[in-house]
């Protein structure tokens, strides 16, 4: 079989893309992605060519962005190029110059697709990149998935040749005659990749000469087996949801089943954003509830008792003073929920004070207002022969969550009394008397 058909079955096999999808091709100029291009070539109208130049090597930057242009011309193709800064951009965020380079490139790909709508983005990674990647995991420290080394398909990001080795690579463009450039940085050993590259993988081929290949069957086995454990994890730890809020609960106990707590934790919660030392925090903190963490997307996750509360990044929006004036019939409150405000029957039985209240009409002064409430609140709880309490030593007794604390409203009357707790207590203050004219709010 050629090399030309192994690419397309494996393509095939592996549903990476289909005639219909728009391919946008990264190519830097060298030999893996000149040949993915000139394999590629043959799609011209639904295929693009794009190339950074992250201007790490002066004029010889720019001359693979000059031969990349007119490659892609020759075969007809669109071209797209950006030059970054990327040493700056490494500086500014605390990078290496390699991570700086592949977040610049990724973040701008993911651009140029959306604008464009390319589907998919190919990059010319191949087996000894994979291999590559799996030992600097290791090296640095990694799980399960790390040491599986890159995946095939990653959103949008697709990578056809991974395949192949390098060396299988390198023959087919020489037989077909295909043209690249030699990037100077590969040889050096100072970048941690290259060190691999250069000395631990020629070690290794020494000892078993069927390395590649073997290490190769050795990585799928491994994700594989990091798909099935994410698979039996999401089976065994479903977490509740709250529709109206979107808020995500896991017991706890689940987790205290397992024997590797700490690798389901991160299994769960790394995809929304939260890392190892969190995790590590949250295990050694198993039993200290109201902690809380934030991960890099913004979501918060908090130990609330025997339960993992997971708050979704940009669920939760900043919540103003609502005025409610006399006429006010009907009041639209943060979520899904509706306040509504209506004259009470005469001796109708009066409500727990949980979704409905009923208090004298002679006692309101509007505008009433709903609002958050503050670490200063306090109020006199009914049933408790007018004795106040502070709100926070009130919902800390009631066994609230974090999060249950932080969405808990008032209704406050227009001379600055607590009306009620919304959803949970109203105030002794506010009791009606026998036969005295009341007003009835009720959640909904």
């Amino acid at each position: 079989m050629t090399f030309i058909t192994r690419f397309w079955a494996f393509i095939l096999e592996k549903n990476l893309f289909s005639e219909q999808d728009t391919v946008l091709l990264a190519v830097s100029g060298g030999l893996d992605s000149m040949a993915l291009l000139h394999l590629m070539a043959g799609r011209q109208a639904n295929t693009a060519v794009a190339h950074c130049n992250f201007q790490l090597r002066g004029a010889e930057s720019d001359a693979d962005a000059l031969f990349v242009r007119t490659e892609a011309a020759k075969r007809g193709l669109a071209f797209y190029e950006k030059s970054f800064d990327t040493t700056a951009f490494a500086a500014e965020h605390g990078l290496s110059v390699q991570m700086a380079a592949r977040q610049l490139r990724y973040a701008w790909f993911e651009e140029l697709s959306d604008a464009h709508g390319f589907s998919r983005i190919a990059t010319a990674h191949h087996l000894d990149d994979r291999v590559e990647t799996a030992w600097l995991h290791f090296i640095r420290g990694t799980g399960l998935r790390g040491l599986a080394g890159m995946p095939l398909m990653h959103g949008r990001v697709t990578r056809p040749l991974l395949f192949a080795a390098r060396a299988e690579i390198e023959a087919f463009a020489r037989a077909e005659a295909v043209s690249w450039r030699e990037d100077s940085s590969n040889d050096a050993d100072y970048y941690a990749r290259n060190f691999v590259r250069l000395h631990l993988i020629p070690g290794a081929k020494k000892l078993n000469p069927n390395f590649l290949q073997n290490n190769a069957r050795s990585l799928e086995r491994l994700r594989e087996s990091a798909d099935n454990l994410d698979f039996l994890l999401a089976q065994f730890l479903t977490p509740r949801t709250d529709v109206e809020s979107g808020v995500l609960s896991w017991a706890k106990a689940g987790f205290e089943a397992l024997p590797g707590r700490l690798q389901a934790l991160l299994s769960v919660f790394k995809a929304h954003g939260f890392d190892e030392e969190q995790m590590r925090q949250l295990l050694e903190g198993w039993a200290d509830t109201g902690k809380h963490w934030t991960s890099a997307s913004g979501a918060r996750l908090i130990n609330n008792r025997g339960w993992l509360l997971l708050e979704p990044a940009g669920s939760r929006r900043p919540f103003k003073r609502i005025r409610i004036d006399q006429d006010d019939l009907m009041v639209r409150l943060p979520g899904s929920k509706t306040l509504f405000m209506m004259a009470a029957a005469q001796g109708a039985p009066v409500p727990g004070g949980r979704d409905e209240i009923v208090v004298p009409a002679g006692k309101l002064a509007f505008p009433l207002s709903v609002r958050p409430w503050g670490a200063g609140d306090d109020f006199q709880p009914f049933g408790m022969s007018g004795r106040h309490q502070k709100l926070q030593d009130f919902l800390t007794n009631a066994k609230l969550s974090r999060l249950e604390k932080e969405q808990t409203l008032l209704l406050e009357n227009g001379n600055g009394e607590v009306i009620w707790v919304i959803g949970h207590r109203m105030d002794e203050r506010f009791r009606v008397a026998e036969g005295e004219p009341a007003v009835r709010f009720k959640i909904v």
